[in-house]
């Protein structure tokens, strides 16, 4: 699945009644899933935009300007009174414009829920057609491919639809090795249509007539014809009505007609197979709206006025890509995206071509419109043997499948045993290290994402600022950092210093900012009595060790906490094996049950004081803990504490949740130097996260994280940014497999599944290499289906179920061709 044929998905934005000055109310978003017979569907919003169709209008106007100045194609006119002067870059200016606010249009509150919904079940690598309902004119001449979506899942095309359809009944076809093509080259006035005729002759496995210029008696009898066509072809020179309803063909110098003109004909060459028509001219979105009342399974069209050299383009690289075995919609989306290397010839290039998709009908593939049929068993194609050659056959094969299903049974009973094993040891965790190495290889291979969290902003004590400033920074240069912020209204900000020593001067101007403000965090360290360095500033009320305060503690990898104070977080592993690495994020704790007395008495991590002054600014409710889970719980968004068991963890403790690391840095960055000489712009600040802390070696504050050496600043800042985007943006928190309390049967049966893999690969198997080649295979979708589910958030046990899956092929590998024999 993942290597070589993509799941497809259907996705249908029904925009439902409305209009630009009231909005649309009722949009819904239909995912239909193959293994799915019903589908599931949300509800959404779009808002009024009087702006946006006013932008479409200015934008389609110098379009077909551009297109009379440039004279593309000698059928191309333009109204008396329209733009005679377009500037090239003024166009290119008003396209991003448009894609910007098409995408604020539907980016907005009421309808990115719905959005956010349908992206958790869809991922990069599938192929997603997505169909977009509507019957406004003016909407259907949109160019969807601009929205964002389509930017993050590579493999989706959008299509559009009328809200009514249905199925037409096809009468039974025979089988031929042939796709017939009935080509009409119409009016060629001013178009090379013999371009279009060479690409079409070049086509392997096709039957193609050609019709130029014919007559509308000829062209009728045609696409009456018994034998039935596949596809329908034009070229020449088209037209839509004003009103987007119609559309007229001219089909020679003299004639044009209309679908309807055409209609009782088209409608017998659908029910006779007619799966695809493309009509590769001008704008073609009124001739599609009159065949989408015929119920024409497939169309192409062009939404506007087209270069002839562009629309020869499209129809060789789309023919190239579809008879080379790819899907219609990727073809298109393919052919469509090489447009692109034309635009600074010829501007919009590539948001020309459209499908117009009947949403009942499957898109046809040139294999389907070939209609061969395929052996079921290999056997069909055989010479017919002699009678007792015959009987030798039909005894031996089903000889051999019993001898494939005692393989299977012994490799199930195997991948078993092997599943138990490997299981024990892991409870014991002895794949702990291995585990968690493996999580780290994972998280590295992401993509990049797009980029860094824009609540954040974090101010870097560099080398630099140390050797200008001293270290650790004086009490009266922390307190004119502070001054400079607050005089921009951050909404919190948070100082990564451990400040219990008096650092003169300035030391009473330093206390004086917690005092008057509230939004402003220092940290301290919980379970520690070393006042000198990790307690809390003694002049703090006990409101303020609570309040103001924040324990920086963080949970690292070998059994101990950072500053070397043990927990036993985990079991005990070789420092080396897993490296000292920081994996995950403290929330909160329970002072009364630490084990040693600590001057730190506040309950909550830095990165969740910074995280819950945001959101409570931000006006999200609840920020409470669930009465039910003892989880903590922002908005809709509940953070899981990590139970004893996790996915590679066997023995962990405190509230704490996995830290999923941004691919890149959390928020913008600026040194304490630009701020002190006030070279730090207030947008940076206003109603941010600012976070302050020392990056220079002198600080020794470094820790390993999946990413490579981090300094504990940015930690925190991850840490923060995780909480801001799970509430905010519905950014996933890393998740494992179901479990109940300590037993993680959801991960059993995961290792279960994939050891029955190498079972019945082996039980299958007919020669040694071949196993060797199958199951190389099944580890490779292994190991990128668990890549896949971790940039989704999802934690695998991807070296339980490696192993699992390589020692019950070994062993079933032994005892079938090694002390068996074949």
């Amino acid at each position: 699945m993942l290597v070589g044929s993509p799941v497809t998905q259907l996705v249908v934005l029904k925009l439902g009644k409305g209009n630009w000055q009231q909005g649309f109310p009722t949009v819904t978003i239909q995912l239909w899933e193959s293994h799915r017979a019903a589908s599931t569907q949300w509800v959404g919003r779009l808002p009024a935009s009087e702006e946006l169709p006013a932008l479409y209008d200015r934008w389609r106007s110098l379009y077909i300007a551009l297109c009379h100045r440039l004279k593309w194609r000698s059928a191309i006119e333009i109204e008396e009174g329209g733009l005679t002067h377009v500037s090239e870059v003024a166009f290119r200016d008003l396209c991003q414009q448009l894609k910007n606010q098409l995408d604020d249009w539907l980016e907005s509150n009421s309808f990115s829920k719905a959005e956010r919904q349908l992206r958790t079940k869809l991922l990069p690598y599938e192929e997603i057609r997505v169909v977009v309902e509507t019957e406004d004119s003016q909407l259907r001449r949109f160019p969807w491919h601009l929205w964002s979506f389509f930017d993050d899942y590579p493999q989706a095309e959008v299509a559009l639809s009328m809200p009514e359809y249905g199925r037409v009944e096809v009468a039974d076809q025979t089988d031929r090795n042939r796709i017939r093509i009935l080509a009409i080259l119409g009016n060629s006035e001013g178009v090379d249509v013999q371009c279009d005729r060479q690409l079409l002759e070049q086509l392997p496995a096709t039957e193609t007539v050609f019709l130029i210029e014919p007559q509308r008696r000829e062209l009728d009898q045609w696409l009456w014809d018994e034998q039935g066509w596949d596809i329908l072809f034009f070229a020449g020179h088209s037209d839509s009505y004003a009103d987007g309803t119609a559309g007229e063909i001219a089909i020679n110098r003299t004639d044009s007609l209309t679908i309807a003109q055409l209609k009782n004909a088209l409608k017998a060459a659908i029910a006779r197979g007619l799966k695809l028509a493309l009509f590769n001219s001008c704008d073609g979105l009124g001739l599609a709206r009159a065949m989408a009342d015929l119920n024409i399974p497939q169309l192409l069209v062009m939404r506007e006025p087209v270069p002839d050299f562009v629309a020869q383009e499209f129809l060789k690289h789309w023919l190239t890509a579809f008879s080379g075995g790819k899907s219609f919609y990727r073809s298109v989306r393919e052919a469509r995206e090489k447009l692109q290397g034309l635009e600074d010839q010829f501007p919009c290039a590539s948001w020309l071509p459209v499908i117009c998709q009947n949403p009942v009908e499957v898109p046809p593939s040139w294999q389907t419109l070939l209609r061969l049929a395929e052996p079921t068993n290999g056997l069909e194609n055989q010479v017919t043997l002699a009678p007792s050659e015959s009987v030798g056959v039909s005894s031996a094969l089903p000889r051999r499948r019993w001898l494939q299903w005692r393989g299977t049974q012994t490799g199930l009973m195997v991948s078993a045993i092997a599943t138990g094993l490997l299981m024990g040891i892991r409870f014991l965790g002895g794949l702990q290290s291995m585990e968690l190495l493996a999580y780290d290889h994972l998280m590295r291979l992401r993509p990049s994402e797009s980029r860094t969290d824009p609540r954040i902003l974090v101010v870097e004590v560099t080398q630099e600022d140390t050797q200008k400033y001293g270290y650790p920074q004086s009490d009266e240069t922390l307190a004119a950092a502070i001054e400079k912020l607050t005089q921009m209204q951050p909404w919190a900000i948070g100082l990564d210093m451990h400040r219990y020593q008096a650092r003169q001067p300035g030391r009473a101007a330093f206390l004086t900012q917690f005092q008057r403000h509230h939004n402003l965090f220092v940290v301290c360290f919980s379970e520690s009595s070393d006042r000198d360095l990790l307690a809390p500033p003694p002049e703090f009320s006990t409101e303020q060790r609570i309040n103001q305060m924040g324990f920086s503690n963080l949970s690292i990898d070998d059994g101990t906490l950072a500053n070397g104070v043990d927990r036993g977080d985990i079991l005990r592993q070789s420092k080396d094996a897993i490296g000292r690495t920081v994996r995950r994020q403290f929330l909160s704790y329970d002072p009364q049950q630490a084990s040693t007395s600590s001057p730190c008495i506040t309950p909550y991590s830095f990165s969740w004081q910074l995280a819950y002054q945001f959101l409570a600014e931000a006006g999200v409710q609840p920020l409470d803990v669930n009465q039910t889970t003892q989880n903590w719980q922002f908005g809709n968004v509940e953070f899981l504490q990590l139970p004893h068991r996790f996915v590679g963890y066997q023995a962990l403790n405190g509230n704490q949740v996995m830290l999923n690391y941004r691919t890149n840095l959390p928020g913008a960055h600026v040194t304490l130097t630009q701020l002190l000489q006030g070279k730090v712009n207030r947008n940076l600040v206003e109603n941010r996260v600012v976070l302050i802390g020392v990056t220079a070696p002198i600080a020794n504050d470094s820790f390993k994280t999946p990413y490579g050496e981090m300094s504990g600043i940015w930690i925190h800042t991850h840490a923060v940014s995780q909480m801001l985007s799970a509430v905010l943006d519905k950014r996933s928190l890393i998740w494992g497999l179901p479990q109940w309390r300590e037993w993680q049967w959801g991960d059993a049966l995961w290792v279960l599944s994939w050891s029955a893999i190498g079972g019945v690969l082996v039980g299958w198997g007919r020669s040694p290499l071949v196993l060797v080649g199958t199951t190389t295979g099944a580890m490779l979708v292994l190991y990128l289906l668990c890549l896949m589910l971790l940039i989704q958030g999802g934690w695998m046990p991807l070296v339980p179920a490696l192993l699992g899956l390589g020692l019950t092929s070994s062993v079933s590998f032994i005892l079938k061709f090694v002390l068996k024999g074949r």
